[in-house]
C-alpha cells in the first residue's frame, strides 16, 4: 500500500474520531450532579477517565485507518463508523439528560453494536477485530460502571 494512500487513510480516521469525540467531550458535564453519584468501589478515578477514552479512540483511529486503507466498504465501514454516534448519544443522555438508568440503556445497546463491529470483522481483518474488541471491553466495564451506581 503506498505511503500516500496511508497518509490520507489516518487523516480521514482522525477527522471521523474528532467528530464523535468533541461533541461526547461537550456533553461530558462532571458538575454537581455526576460528583454527588455514588459510584461503585470498581469505578475509575474520575481523571482515570479521560486518560482511557484517549486510548480508545486512539484504537478507533488505527481500526478506521486500517478499514479505510483496506478498501472496507459496506457494513463493516458503516457499522464502524456509526459506533461514535453511539458514544455521543450516550453520553449526553447521562451527562445532560442526567439519566442513569437511560444512559444504561443506550451503554447496553452501544456494548453489543461495537461487539457487532468486531465480529463483522473477524475473519477480514484480524487487526481491527482486536482493536474492537478491545473497546467493547471498555465500554462493557463503564456499562458495569453505570449499572452500579447510585442516585
Amino acid at each position: 500500500m503506498g505511503t500516500v494512500k496511508r497518509l490520507w487513510a489516518v487523516c480521514i480516521s482522525v477527522g471521523i474520531v474528532i467528530l464523535s469525540a468533541f461533541p461526547s467531550a461537550l456533553a461530558v458535564n462532571t458538575g454537581e450532579w455526576y460528583l454527588s453519584l455514588e459510584k461503585p468501589v470498581y469505578a475509575l478515578k474520575d481523571g482515570w477517565y479521560t486518560y482511557a477514552w484517549a486510548v480508545v479512540y486512539l484504537c478507533d483511529i488505527a481500526a478506521l485507518t486500517s478499514l479505510i486503507s483496506k478498501g472496507a466498504q459496506g457494513a463493516r465501514l458503516n457499522f464502524s463508523l456509526a459506533s461514535g454516534v453511539f458514544n455521543v448519544f450516550w453520553c449526553y443522555v447521562f451527562f445532560r439528560l442526567k439519566s442513569v438508568s437511560g444512559a444504561a440503556v443506550v451503554l447496553g445497546i452501544t456494548v453489543l453494536y461495537t461487539l457487532f463491529c468486531a465480529i463483522l470483522n473477524v475473519k477480514k481483518d484480524k487487526t481491527v477485530f482486536a482493536l474492537y474488541l478491545a473497546k467493547t471491553l471498555w465500554l462493557s466495564y463503564l456499562f458495569a460502571v453505570i449499572v452500579a451506581v447510585k442516585v
